[in-house]
C-alpha cells in the first residue's frame, strides 16, 4: 500500500500534466483582477462550449507563462483552439488567434513584429520558486508498481497519467483491439538501475538534463520498478520513460538491469555476448567463443561498445564467482526488413544473404551490396554508407541512396540492389501498387487480432489573411486522401516487425524483453531465443499473412500472390544467424 502511495505522489508531483496548476496557484493574487475578467468574458464569448470556460483560462494562462521566451502566434493560436475543443487545425488556429487579438488589450502579453513574423511576447515573468516547480516536471520515469494491465486502448499503465495505449498524435488513436496480453506481460518485468554502470561509468547521453536525470537515480537506484509499455499505429512496443529507457543509447541500455537475477550456467553464450560488444558479431558462434578464450587480458580489449562491454566483463567474473546477474544480453535479426521480405516472398537468394537459408555462414548483406557495387566502382564506397542506401531504399526512399552516393554510384546501387534482392523487390512492388489514393487511412489485423491503423497525414502550407495583422505563414497537418503511396511498404513491413516481436514475448516461457527486432534476455536463453524466432519466421513463410493483410488493405479478397519457393520455412528451422 505504502508503495502505491508513493508511486501516486510521484506521478502527481512529477508529470508535466501538473504544470497548469502550478501556473494557476502561483499567479494568483498577482494577476490583476481586471486582467482576470477581461480574458475570462472573451473566452466566454467565443467558446463553443466543448469545454468549459474555467478550463481554457487556466490552460490559456499556462501556455503565455510556462516559457519565458516569446512564441509564434501561430503555435499559441492552433494550440489554444484544440484546448477549446476544436479538432480541425485550421478552425482551431482561426478561433485561437482571434481570442489572442482579443485579449491583447488585458495586459499579459503583447503582440511583437520580429523578422516579419508575429509573436507572442509575455509581459509577466514566473517568479523563483515557481519556475523551480516547473523545471522539476518532467517526463515520467517507470513506475514503482506493477503498471495497470492494459484491457482497452485507454486505461492502463500509469495511475495518475490518462494516456492512450498507441503513441503519436491524435491521427493514429483509435478503439481497435489491441494485443493486451503482449503489452501486459511486458509491464510485469521488474528492472532496477545497475549500480556499477552508475558508479563507474560516464554518462554519454549529451541532450540529457544532468539535474533531472541525478533526481531520477536519487529516487530508484537500490529499487526495482517496471515500464509502461504503449504501441505504435503499426504494432510496435515501446517502453516509456526518458531518463530509463530499454530504448536509450549505450550508457542508457546499460544503466538496466533485469532485478530477478540468475546464475548464467550457459558460459559459452555470455562469451558470445562478449564478443559481440568488441564488434564480433560477424563471425560464427564458435569464432565468437574462441576469440574470447584467446584473451589474456580482457583490459586491452578494443570495445566496439566499452559501456556494455565492461558491463558484460563483470557479468564474467560474478559468474566466475557463482553469483547471480541481473545482465543482459541481446540479439538483433540480421537485416530485419530485407529479412522479413525474403521470407514473406520465399525468396532464397534475399534469404541467403539475410542468413535464413546457409548454417554454417554469418552473411552480411548490406558488406554483399558494397562488395557487388565496388567491384564496378574505381572508389569504393564504405559499407556503412551502402547499407544506410539499401535500408532506406526498400522503404521507398530515393532521396537518402541519391544523398549518400554520386550518379556513377547511384547507378551501380541500383543495378546492384535488383540483383542481389530479387524478393524484397518483389514485395516492395506488390505493397505500392497497392496504394488507395482516396483513403484516408489504411488499416488492417495482424494474425493474432491486433489492429493497425495508419492514417494519410498531409501538411498544408498557407497564409491566413489577417485583417490587423496581414499575411500570417501556416502550417498544419490534416487526415485526407494522397497520391504519395510510399509509406504503405514500411508500415507493412512494421507491422510484421510488431507482430513477430509479440509472438516473441507471448511464447518465451522466461523474462524477455526487446527493442523492436533486438531481443534483450539472460544469457541463458540464447539458444531458445533463436530457436523461438526461427520457429516464428518459419511460420509466417508458410503463411500468407502478406496476401491477407494485400486483401484486406485493397477490400479485393481474390488476390492471389505467388512466391519464388514454398518450401523456405524448412531453411529457416535449419539455419543459424537470422539473429546475430
Amino acid at each position: 500500500m505504502e508503495t502505491a502511495i508513493e508511486q501516486y505522489i510521484l506521478e502527481t508531483s512529477w508529470s508535466t500534466r501538473a504544470t497548469d496548476e502550478v501556473i494557476s496557484q502561483s499567479i494568483q493574487g498577482d494577476i490583476p483582477k481586471e486582467m482576470e475578467t477581461s480574458i475570462y468574458q472573451n473566452i466566454a464569448s467565443l467558446n463553443y462550449g466543448q469545454v468549459s470556460n474555467k478550463d481554457i483560462f487556466i490552460k490559456f494562462f499556462s501556455l503565455i507563462l510556462k516559457d519565458k521566451v516569446s512564441k509564434p502566434i501561430q503555435a499559441i493560436s492552433t494550440q489554444i483552439g484544440h484546448i477549446a475543443g476544436i479538432k480541425n487545425s485550421a478552425k482551431a488556429f482561426e478561433w485561437g488567434i482571434l481570442l489572442v487579438k482579443n485579449c491583447v488589450d488585458s495586459g499579459l502579453y503583447i503582440l511583437k513584429h520580429i523578422d516579419a513574423e508575429w509573436y507572442v511576447c509575455p509581459n509577466y515573468v514566473l517568479d523563483k520558486a515557481t519556475r523551480y516547480k516547473l523545471d522539476r516536471l518532467q517526463y515520467l520515469p517507470p513506475m514503482k508498481i506493477m503498471p495497470l494491465r492494459w484491457s482497452d486502448n485507454h486505461s492502463g499503465g500509469w495511475m495518475f497519467e490518462n494516456k492512450h495505449l498507441i503513441l503519436g498524435s491524435k491521427f493514429t488513436k483509435h478503439n481497435g483491439y489491441q494485443a493486451y496480453d503482449v503489452i501486459n506481460k511486458l509491464q510485469e518485468i521488474p528492472w532496477e538501475i545497475d549500480t556499477d554502470t552508475y558508479i563507474h561509468e560516464k554518462n554519454t547521453n549529451r541532450v540529457m538534463n544532468k539535474k533531472k536525470f541525478l533526481r531520477v537515480v536519487k529516487e530508484y537506484l537500490g529499487q526495482p520498478f517496471h515500464f509502461v509499455w504503449r504501441y505504435d499505429s503499426r504494432g510496435r512496443s515501446y517502453s516509456s520513460g526518458y531518463d530509463l529507457n530499454l530504448q536509450s543509447n549505450e550508457y542508457g541500455k546499460s544503466l538496466i538491469s533485469m532485478h530477478n537475477k540468475e546464475v548464467i550456467t550457459e558460459i559459452p553464450n555470455l562469451y558470445i555476448a562478449i564478443a559481440n560488444h568488441a564488434g564480433m558479431d560477424k563471425l560464427t558462434w564458435q569464432e565468437r567463443i574462441d576469440w574470447v578464450l584467446q584473451i589474456k587480458d580482457t583490459d586491452k580489449i578494443e570495445w566496439k561498445q566499452p559501456i556494455l562491454g565492461r558491463k558484460s566483463i563483470r557479468a564474467l567474473k560474478d559468474t566466475g564467482e557463482g553469483k547471480p546477474t541481473g545482465y543482459v544480453m541481446s540479439l538483433d535479426a540480421t537485416s530485419s526488413g530485407l529479412q522479413i521480405m525474403a521470407v514473406l516472398s520465399g525468396c532464397k537468394q534475399t534469404g541467403t544473404l539475410v542468413n535464413c537459408i546457409d548454417p554454417t555462414k554469418r552473411y552480411d548483406a548490406y558488406a554483399e551490396v558494397a562488395n557487388k557495387m565496388n567491384a564496378n566502382l574505381s572508389k569504393p564506397v564504405l559499407t556503412k554508407i551502402c547499407k544506410q542506401a539499401a535500408m532506406t531504399h526498400f522503404y521507398n526512399s530515393r532521396a537518402t541512396p541519391r544523398d549518400l552516393l554520386s550518379e556513377p554510384e547511384l547507378k551501380v546501387f541500383y543495378q546492384v540492389i535488383d540483383h542481389l534482392f530479387p524478393g524484397a523487390k518483389s514485395v516492395m512492388d506488390t505493397i505500392n501498387s497497392c496504394w488507395n489514393s482516396k483513403a484516408t487511412a489504411h488499416s488492417w489485423t495482424m494474425p493474432d487480432g491486433h489492429v493497425v491503423y495508419v492514417p494519410v497525414v498531409e501538411a498544408v502550407n498557407g497564409n491566413y489573411p489577417d485583417p490587423v495583422l496581414g499575411d500570417i505563414p501556416v502550417r498544419y497537418y490534416h487526415q485526407a486522401p494522397s497520391d504519395n503511396f510510399r509509406s504503405l511498404c514500411p508500415n507493412v513491413i512494421h507491422s510484421i516487425d510488431g507482430y513477430i516481436a509479440r509472438e516473441m514475448i507471448r511464447r518465451a516461457p522466461f523474462q524477455l524483453a526487446h527493442v523492436h527486432d533486438c531481443f534483450v534476455f539472460n544469457p541463458n536463453y540464447l539458444q531458445k531465443v533463436s530457436a523461438l524466432y526461427r520457429e516464428i519466421m518459419a511460420e509466417i513463410a508458410k503463411s500468407n499473412i502478406l496476401q491477407d493483410i494485400i486483401r484486406q488493405i485493397t477490400g479485393n479478397n481474390t488476390i492471389m500472390l505467388s512466391k519464388f519457393s514454398y518450401d523456405l520455412d524448412q531453411n529457416i528451422l535449419n539455419s543459424s544467424y537470422m539473429l546475430s
